[in-house]
């Protein structure tokens, strides 16, 4: 009972109330696991050996789990049975794990212990034949990252292997306190002293978003057979190294380096964020390996890389060909010289002999700058080349995106003739490549009703290729509500034209419930980048949402990824323009559908988006009930003192040619003009739609303070709107932890019910 002169206690409830059922669906959908790399190879002369690894949410444990099974395939394999994989295998605390290209030898990467930055465990046959711990002082943290690493870079007779890891500290921090004054007696570290602390030394810049702390990638080679661990001397100072691989002759690495001082951004002197950034400089170089040769000259000691590709702003990914005569690799030249962080990429070719690159770089396939059709090759759209990408001597096998989809090409290296092997006339699924092996292809598949599938094409080269699904024996039923939920899923895509420019490619994804009877609720979605894209592969967030009642339209605007290079470059310097007007024109072809009420239209998007759902609720207030925003830009006058990527901000608000000529440390008044006209903090006073925010307490790209700024000029208004704020300590710009993912989508959906429903 309360005492006299106090108040009954209550009981407060932690929102969203009342979303059991849907969080129990969520939790199933988010539970279906994902196919993240695999190996084929082959086993004897009748079949492949196919090594799939497995991606999935561990939701109580907020991570990733990872597990591997390997199986059979018959060669010519036509889908007439399932194949029978091994017993799961759990990579418990492995960083990285890379078969050698005979599957002879497995290379595998275990977690820092105490004293170590990781132990190296490498395989032969159903043992392990050595393990070596790494000491913190000869490197740091392995990166297994997609872009400074991929996996180990094994030598043509498989004898060493190259991998990316964190230089060591290039000095000792101080250790303070328990300073004592010698006894003279001999050795005093054992003696009695006040306890001592580690100092914090001097700060380092790092590549931003997702490598805060980190210091530089650099190369190392283990000699499997001196089980000699030696870092790889002789690259250019002041750089960061990644992406090994060995000559044909396995006496040198071709490696990438990425210089830390920008020189096509000359006035920020400082290392600018790396992740989802194509446009940042980059160059092939070689580099001998001396204690791999058998007669090491002085100049093999002392070894000193030289650049291949001087000519280009940008060369990455270098992959030979398997006849050893052609040195394959990626240059992001239009994103470097434009200074977008996406453009369409050209693939180059070095020719190869034992002396080394012979001739100028040649130009296998072209940056294509404007569709001739709707069916016409856009272009490549890829950030690597895959681990193992040939098909053949001369056909190169890559997954790119396609106007809306993702599609599998087989690039001929004589010819440059592109050619489109994936289906795409068949549920508008997205294809990504997995493997190859004598002539066959892996593949994993998706659409908005059916999750991640591997598909196998036995004959590639043929004039008619069929693929085929690989379903497994004992594989797991989905949830009840899953298996129910799946089959209701459909999406179209809507062709839209731009409104001020017509000739530019505008779609949207729209994905529905096939039994809809009337106009239902629907969410506008755009993208984040903006040089991104939506594909039209299966996401269990919005198979989420359209299970709840609502359509969902994912916009692919001016400046999307996968419709060639003019349309990329159309959108710097009229963002909060261009782009909304795709977004407005995009909803009114779903309305013209017949499927959306027009009176139940919420908006939800992140980074980018995030930066239109706030223009979109400021510049068209009656036509959004509600907004979700997900670590979004809303004020690019506070985001380019706090960025790890000031550039964006003057390239896509003033355009490529007159952004590179203001970019500078300190602003001018003018350019702060600018960036208040196109952010959404100049509409705040005109919003009436209730707002959810979602940010991330490690986000480098768009630091949660620019929203919360937003924030706090929304509420200075009278009457202002409802507002709801989530904040994920450990999450960095992706929001893209299980749990935080999770929360994200099931909040949503709660805001979504309150304003839409």
């Amino acid at each position: 009972m309360a005492q006299a002169g106090q108040q009954p206690s209550e009981v407060v409830h932690a929102e969203p109330q009342g979303m059991e059922e849907e969080a129990r669906l969520l939790t199933s959908l988010q539970e279906i696991p994902n196919f993240s790399k695999c190996w084929l190879r082959s086993a004897h002369a009748d079949a492949l050996s196919l090594t799939v690894q497995y991606s999935q949410r561990n939701l109580p444990g907020n991570s990733q789990r990872k597990y591997a099974q390997t199986m059979h395939v018959p060669k010519g394999f036509s889908g007439d049975h399932k194949v029978t994989p091994s017993f799961p295998l759990e990579l418990k605390d492995v960083q990285m794990l890379s078969l050698s290209p005979s599957g002879k030898r497995t290379l595998i990467v275990r977690g820092a212990s105490e004293g170590n930055s990781c132990s190296l465990e490498v395989w032969m046959g159903n043992r392990v034949t050595k393990e070596l711990f790494v000491p913190k002082k000869q490197h740091g943290g392995v990166y297994n990252d997609g872009w400074f690493g991929n996996g180990a870079a094994w030598s043509p007779d498989e004898s060493r292997l190259a991998y990316v890891a964190e230089a060591p500290a290039a000095s000792q921090t101080p250790s303070w306190g328990g300073l004592v004054k010698s006894s003279g007696e001999g050795d005093d570290k054992d003696m009695a002293a006040p306890k001592t602390w580690t100092g914090q030394g001097e700060w380092q810049e790092d590549w931003g978003e997702l490598n805060v702390g980190k210091r530089p990638p650099s190369l190392f080679v283990l000699d499997l057979k001196r089980w000699s661990l030696k870092p790889v001397r002789g690259l250019p100072p002041d750089s960061s190294v990644g992406q090994p691989e060995w000559t044909p002759d396995g006496l040198s690495l071709v490696c990438t380096v990425w210089f830390h001082k920008a020189h096509n951004f000359p006035t920020m002197p400082q290392r600018l964020g790396i992740v989802y950034c194509m446009n940042r400089p980059c160059s092939l170089y070689s580099v001998r390996i001396p204690f791999t040769c058998k007669n090491n000259t002085p100049s093999d000691l002392n070894p000193q890389a030289k650049c291949l590709t001087e000519a280009l702003l940008s060369a990455a990914s270098p992959k030979f060909a398997p006849g050893g005569d052609k040195l394959i690799f990626l240059s992001h030249d239009a994103a470097a010289s434009s200074g977008v962080h996406h453009a369409t990429a050209a693939l180059k070719c070095l020719n190869w002999s034992k002396e080394g690159a012979q001739t100028a770089v040649e130009t296998v396939v072209e940056v294509v700058d404007s569709l001739t059709s709707d069916d016409a090759f856009p272009g490549l759209y890829l950030g690597a080349l895959p681990e193992s990408p040939f098909l053949d001597s001369n056909t190169l096998i890559v997954t790119s995106q396609w106007r809306s989809s993702t599609a599998i090409l087989a690039i001929s290296l004589d010819s440059g003739n592109v050619q489109r092997i994936s289906q795409h006339d068949t549920d508008r699924a997205s294809w990504a490549f997995a493997a190859t092996c004598q002539g066959a292809v892996v593949a994993v598949t998706s659409s908005a009703r059916q999750p991640p599938n591997l598909q196998i094409l036995t004959q590639a080269a043929s004039n008619n290729p069929v693929w085929v699904p690989l379903a497994f024996e004992g594989s797991w039923p989905f949830d009840k509500a899953v298996e129910q939920a799946l089959p209701n899923m459909q999406h179209d895509i809507l062709k839209v034209k731009a409104t001020n420019a017509p000739n530019l490619p505008v779609e949207a994804v729209f994905i529905t419930h096939k039994d809809v009877a009337s106009p239902r609720p629907t969410i506008l979605m755009p993208h984040g980048g903006p040089h991104s894209c939506y594909p039209t592969s299966y996401f269990s967030g919005y198979t989420f949402l359209v299970s709840l009642g609502y359509n969902l339209v994912l916009v692919n605007l001016r400046g999307s990824t996968g419709f060639g290079e003019n349309s990329i470059q159309s959108l710097p310097g009229n963002i909060a323009t261009n782009d909304v007007l795709d977004c407005m024109a995009c909803l009114q072809a779903a309305i013209e559908t017949g499927m959306v009420d027009k009176d139940k239209v919420g908006v939800m998007g992140g980074s980018h988006g995030g930066f239109l759902t706030g223009n979109l609720v400021g510049q068209y207030p009656s036509c959004f009930q509600c907004g979700v925003l997900r670590n979004p830009v809303m004020d690019l006058g506070l985001m380019i003192h706090c960025s790890d990527i000031p550039d964006w901000c003057y390239i896509e608000a003033f355009g490529s040619k007159e952004g590179l000529r203001r970019m500078q440390v300190k602003p001018t008044l003018e350019d702060l003009k600018r960036w208040r006209e196109v952010s959404p903090i100049g509409h705040a006073d005109k919003v009436t739609a209730p707002l959810f925010f979602m940010l991330g307490g490690k986000d480098q790209r768009v630091p949660q303070r620019d929203a919360k700024q937003y924030l706090a000029a929304f509420k200075a208004r009278q009457n202002a709107p409802e507002t709801r704020v989530i904040v994920f300590p450990e999450d960095t710009h992706a929001l893209d932890k299980p749990q935080t993912e999770f929360e994200q989508f099931l909040n949503a959906a709660w805001w979504f019910k309150r304003f839409l429903t």
